[in-house]
């Protein structure tokens, strides 16, 4: 993990902060319970590459990201395999995909209220990607790579118990009901595809008794859909349709 640290800190990152992000840090670091002593590692994880292109700038937090995945990866992989000692691998690999997955990942950053901060260009704001599930899942990634740079692998590991783990005491029991939705995220990691993104494309039905549609996106295509009497449901009900299909979008998938 350190070797990854080093590459990436040589001639990659923005010396300073901004004037208008230096104005919010002190604001972002106690929301996020961690002070940096090197700051601009914190703004570039909250720059989405439409403010980057937007202001010409040249980083955005993808790289972050990528550092970042691998490093949960390691935090979660580490704390199960100490904790759950009789467990297989397998079982352990399941429990490690309820605790890394984008969705659940962007739960992560829901109660952080980190879209607040994301710092994306005009339209994209005005589009509602400040909420998006998936930019808000890449962002505790790049936040994960951005301690681990300036503090080392034990700030990001306290980091990652503290606000990814702790947040879901009972993913040991959620494993008991393992589900098409977790199938689908499992395989989608497993084969290094983007996340699925489930959207309600329909709503019917009276107020107290709605009929939700929904349809799964994976690499950006439309692959599956649902319905149910509720969003969990219709999500369900579309993972399986993208499961029992998936030999027609990504048949060289397996």
């Amino acid at each position: 993990m350190r070797i990854l640290g080093k590459l990436f800190r040589k001639n990659d990152l923005k010396p300073v902060v901004s004037d208008h992000f230096a104005k919010n840090l002190s604001t972002i670091e106690k929301a996020l319970g961690y002070s940096f002593a090197e700051p601009h590692l914190l703004e570039r994880a909250l720059t989405h590459s439409s403010f980057a292109s937007q202001n010409n700038i040249r980083y955005s937090y993808e790289r972050l990201e990528f550092l970042g995945d691998a490093v949960l990866q390691l935090v979660v992989s580490d704390y199960l395999f100490k904790t759950h000692l009789h467990l297989n691998e397998g079982t352990l690999t399941k429990y490690r995909t309820i605790l890394v997955n984008g969705n659940y990942l962007s739960e992560c950053a829901l109660r952080l209220d980190l879209g607040k901060w994301i710092l994306l260009s005009d339209s994209s704001r005005r589009g509602g990607q400040r909420d998006n599930d998936s930019i808000m899942a890449d962002v505790i990634e790049s936040l994960i790579a951005a301690i681990y740079m300036d503090g080392g692998y034990e700030p990001a590991a306290i980091w990652v118990k503290k606000h990814v783990i702790a947040g879901k005491a009972d993913y040991a029991a959620e494993l008991q009901s393992f589900n098409y939705k977790g199938q689908l995220a499992e395989k989608c990691q497993r084969l290094k595809m983007s996340n699925p993104t489930f959207e309600v494309t329909k709503t019917t039905g009276p107020d107290h008794d709605p009929l939700y549609m929904i349809q799964v996106i994976i690499d950006g295509n439309v692959v599956g859909f649902g319905e149910g009497r509720n969003k969990k449901e219709a999500s369900q009900h579309a993972s399986e349709d993208t499961l029992k299909n998936w030999d027609v979008f990504f048949s060289e998938k397996q």
